[in-house]
C-alpha cells in the first residue's frame, strides 16, 4: 500500500469510525458537566468503552493522516511549507493528547466509585478544553498552507480554515452549536482530503 493510499484511507475510514463512536455509541453529551458525563459513562460502561475506542481511535487515525499530509507539505518546500511544519508538530501533540484522554475515559468506565469517575472525567474534560483550541489552530493553519501550496483544491483549504476558525471561536464563546458545527466542518474537510488524496494516487 502506497503512502498516499494509506493517508487517504486513514482520513476517510477514521472520520467514519469516529462518527459511529461519538454519535452512535458514546453515551455522554459533551455539553454536560464532568459529573454528568461520568455518570452517563459509568451507567453504560460496556457501550461507553466501544464508543470511546471507536471515537478516539477514529480521530487518531485522522490525525495520522493529517500528520502525513503536513509532513509532505513541509518537505516539499513550497509556499505553505512553514505552515505544514507547524501542523506536523501540532498533530503529534494532538495525537498524544488523544491517547491520554482515551485512557482517562476508559478509566472512568471502570471507576470503583462515583467520586473517582468524576475526578477522571474532570481531567479529561479539562484536557478537551485546551485540545479544541490547539485543534482549531492546527486545522486553520492547515487550511492556510493548502491555499498557499495549492496541493489540494483551494475549496478544501477554505473548508479547513473555516472549520478551524469555528472551533477556535467555540472555545471562547459559550455557544454549544459552534463546537458541533466546527466538528462537522472538520469531518467534511477530512473526507474531502481523503478522497482527493486517493484520487491523486490513481
Amino acid at each position: 500500500m502506497g503512502s498516499k493510499t494509506q493517508t487517504g484511507l486513514l482520513l476517510i475510514i477514521g472520520s467514519i469510525v469516529s462518527l459511529v463512536g461519538w454519535i452512535g455509541l458514546y453515551p455522554a453529551d459533551g455539553t454536560e458537566s464532568a459529573a454528568e458525563q461520568a455518570q452517563s459513562i459509568m451507567a453504560d460502561a460496556d457501550i461507553a468503552k466501544i464508543g470511546i475506542l471507536l471515537g478516539y481511535g477514529g480521530i487518531g487515525a485522522v490525525f495520522i493522516g493529517l500528520f502525513n499530509i503536513a509532513r509532505g507539505m513541509a518537505a516539499a518546500g513550497g509556499k505553505g511549507s512553514s505552515y505544514g511544519n507547524v501542523v506536523f508538530i501540532l498533530s503529534v501533540a494532538l495525537l498524544a493528547g488523544l491517547i491520554v484522554s482515551a485512557g482517562l475515559e476508559l478509566g472512568t468506565t471502570e471507576a470503583t466509585s462515583a467520586a473517582a469517575g468524576v475526578t477522571l472525567m474532570g481531567v479529561s474534560v479539562a484536557i478537551g478544553s485546551s485540545f479544541q483550541i490547539v485543534f482549531g489552530l492546527t486545522l486553520a493553519l492547515l487550511g492556510i498552507g493548502i491555499v498557499l501550496d495549492k496541493n489540494f483544491h483551494i475549496v478544501v483549504g477554505a473548508m479547513a480554515l473555516i472549520a478551524g476558525a469555528v472551533l477556535l471561536a467555540g472555545s471562547f464563546v459559550e455557544v454549544d452549536t459552534l463546537g458541533f458545527v466546527g466538528w462537522i466542518g472538520f469531518t467534511l474537510t477530512t473526507l474531502a482530503l481523503g478522497g482527493l488524496t486517493l484520487k491523486s494516487n490513481n
